[in-house]
């Protein structure tokens, strides 16, 4: 029967793996090689190196939060067109259809 103590120590080793694994990635990417060019110079075999990517990949999914806040631009409380010294303020909540005529008719 599996310990806590033998539960931790394999969580501890496989975050130091994914770790290393994020290291490689991240080198590869940055190295402006291809992944057969990186994985020769590195004597990593690019099936080692796709498990990998793989299972970092996976890692990043898994701990990425599920809801993400999204903040939008305060929408201005009108709309201001000016020609030829006319300035009209329009409410921001104006029909598509009536900015365009109106528009239509300034221009």
């Amino acid at each position: 029967m599996e310990t806590q103590t033998t539960r931790r120590m394999t969580a501890a080793k496989q975050e130091i793996r994914l770790h290393e694994w994020t290291a490689q990635v991240e080198a590869q990417q940055t190295s402006g090689m291809t992944v057969q060019q990186w994985c020769t110079e590195n004597g990593i075999n690019p099936k080692t190196y796709y498990y990998r990517l793989r299972k970092v990949r996976e890692q990043y999914v898994d701990s990425a939060p599920s809801i993400v806040p999204v903040t939008l631009p305060q929408q201005s409380s009108d709309i201001r067109i000016e020609k030829n010294g006319l300035q009209i303020s329009l409410p921001a909540d104006i029909s598509p259809e009536a900015l365009i005529s109106l528009v239509r008719e300034l221009c």
